[in-house]
C-alpha cells in the first residue's frame, strides 16, 4: 500500500475516491462542520481512510464556536484533528481568531489522545510553541516549508513533516526532503489543491517518494516502508 498524509478526500467523487482507497491508505482532512461530517461517513464507507475533523485557520472567521461544539460531537468518530493550525502568509488578518480555535483544538488532542494534522504557513514556529507548551504527543506539519533548522527540533519532540507531491516542481521541497531525518517523513498530495497549474492528487505521492527515495539514496520500497512505519506511529494504527 502507498499512504497520503494530507487530503480533502470530502472534495473528489465518489468514484475517484473508491479507485484512490485501494492503493493508497489517506489522511483525509476536513475544512468545518460539514466537510468534517462527510469525512466521517467516507471512512464509513470506505477502507484505508483515516478521518481528520476540524475547522481550517482560513474559515476562521466564517465560523462560529457553536461549530466546535458541533464538530467536538464528532470526535469520538476520528482518528485525527485536522485540518487545524496556524496562517500568517494567506489568512494574517485573523491570526488572533485562529490561535483561539487552534488551542481549542490542541486542548482536544490532549483531552482525546488524538494527533494534530497541521497548516502553518510562515506559522510554524507560532504552531510549535503552542503544542509543544501543551504537551501534544503526536503532530503532522503539513506540506511542511518552514525553516529549515527547525526540522531537527520537530523531530527532538517527535513530530513529523509531511512533503506534498508538488516536490516535483517546488525547490523548497527537494530542500526539505534533503534535511528531514527518514523518521519524520511523511508523503501526502493535499489533493486537490491546485499549485502552479497542477491539480494534486492522492496517486501523485508516488511519483513524490520516487523524488525523495532518490534524494535520500534508497530504494523505493525502503522508503515506502519507512512512510508506512511513520504513518502508523502517527496515527496510532
Amino acid at each position: 500500500m502507498l499512504y497520503d498524509a494530507h487530503t480533502h478526500l470530502h472534495e473528489f467523487l465518489d468514484s475517484r475516491i473508491a479507485k484512490f482507497v485501494r492503493e493508497i491508505i489517506i489522511a483525509a482532512v476536513s475544512d468545518d462542520y460539514p466537510s468534517s461530517k462527510r469525512t466521517i461517513e467516507l471512512s464509513n464507507t470506505y477502507e484505508n481512510i483515516v478521518p481528520c475533523i476540524g475547522i481550517h485557520p482560513w474559515n476562521v472567521d466564517k465560523v462560529g464556536f457553536d461549530e466546535l461544539r458541533q464538530l467536538e460531537k464528532l470526535l469520538s468518530e476520528t482518528r485525527c484533528i485536522g485540518e487545524v493550525g496556524l496562517d500568517k502568509r494567506f489568512a494574517p488578518q485573523t491570526f488572533n481568531r485562529q490561535v483561539e480555535f487552534f488551542q481549542v483544538f490542541i486542548n482536544w488532542a490532549k483531552d482525546y489522545d488524538l494527533p494534530l494534522n497541521i497548516h502553518a504557513p510562515d506559522a510554524w514556529n507560532d504552531a510549535l510553541e503552542m503544542i509543544r507548551r501543551a504537551d501534544v504527543d503526536r503532530a503532522l506539519f503539513h506540506w511542511y516549508t518552514g525553516p529549515l533548522n527547525l526540522i531537527q527540533e520537530l523531530r527532538d519532540y517527535g513530530y513529523y513533516i509531511s512533503i506534498n507531491a508538488a516536490i516535483k516542481i517546488q525547490e523548497k521541497s527537494k530542500a526539505v526532503a534533503r534535511e528531514a531525518p527518514l523518521d519524520t517523513i511523511l508523503l501526502e498530495s493535499d489533493g486537490p489543491y491546485e499549485y502552479r497549474g497542477i491539480t494534486l492528487e492522492p496517486p501523485m505521492v508516488k511519483d513524490a517518494a520516487s523524488i525523495v527515495a532518490e534524494i535520500k539514496g534508497m530504494g523505493i520500497d525502503d522508503l515506502w516502508n519507512t512512510v508506512s512505519n511513520n504513518f502508523s506511529r502517527l496515527f496510532n494504527l
